[in-house]
């Protein structure tokens, strides 16, 4: 299946729920560190606007804590980064739970990443009929679980997922061994403690093979559970 063909079955799964609905629509995309979540929900958010549903991609790391609190249990903890790397209560208030109220709104993010200092954003008003789309590796977690309108999952192995992140991060972070080690020691292991604990695949509503970028395959594609 190309990406076209796997836009139009979400497309359709988005059309179904609006149907239903009259608030904005809520979308997590979900996977490992590394398997390609950011550039399907930029792509997925391009393709929606052009076929004239309104779209906005909300970015979870918007919503990290500080340096203070991400690093508390080690700079390397896997630990830590499952559990410490973003408020997700405030993504939840201010994005899943305001985005449904009688007059929609969102919160672009409460931290800034590049000088580690907390935010006093406006909210944004939305528009009824806007879907907004999420990607990141926690968000089937408990706190947000039951927010999401559709749960799509990201499926590829650690290895391909390790190969994707080192050729992204490796001139961040020194090079290629030492990213490779930053992903043995710290992403790929809360990867699995998200996995063992959470149990993504069944929980999501889709799930997508993106091991080849050019041969996506749908292996779920079943009715959601909506809260």
């Amino acid at each position: 299946m190309n990406e076209k063909e796997t836009f139009e079955l979400i497309t359709n799964r988005i059309l179904s729920i609006q149907e239903n609905k009259r608030k904005p629509v809520r979308i997590a995309i979900n996977g490992i560190e590394g398997t390609g979540k950011t550039v399907m929900a930029e792509k997925l958010t391009e393709y929606l606007n052009s076929e004239n549903i309104k779209a906005i991609q909300v970015s979870i790391d918007g919503f990290h804590f500080n340096k203070e609190v991400r690093y508390k249990q080690g700079r390397d903890s896997a630990k830590g980064y499952y559990e410490d790397s973003y408020d997700e209560i405030a993504f939840v208030e201010k994005v899943l739970k305001s985005s449904q109220t009688e007059f929609p709104k969102y919160t672009i993010a409460t931290h800034d990443l590049e000088t580690d200092e907390y935010l006093n954003i406006e909210p944004i008003e939305l528009e009824k009929n806007t879907v907004l789309v999420t990607d990141g590796a926690y968000l089937f977690k408990p706190n947000y679980r039951n927010h999401w309108d559709l749960k799509i999952y990201l499926k590829t192995s650690f290895e391909i997922a390790m190969r994707r992140g080192i050729e992204r991060d490796k001139n961040s972070f020194g090079g290629i061994e030492l990213t490779k080690e930053k992903y043995e020691k710290r992403y790929h292991k809360s990867s699995r403690m998200y996995l063992n604990e959470n149990e993504p695949e069944k929980i999501a509503d889709i799930i997508i093979d993106n091991s080849d970028f050019n041969n996506l395959k749908i292996i779920k594609n079943t009715t959601a559970n909506n809260v």
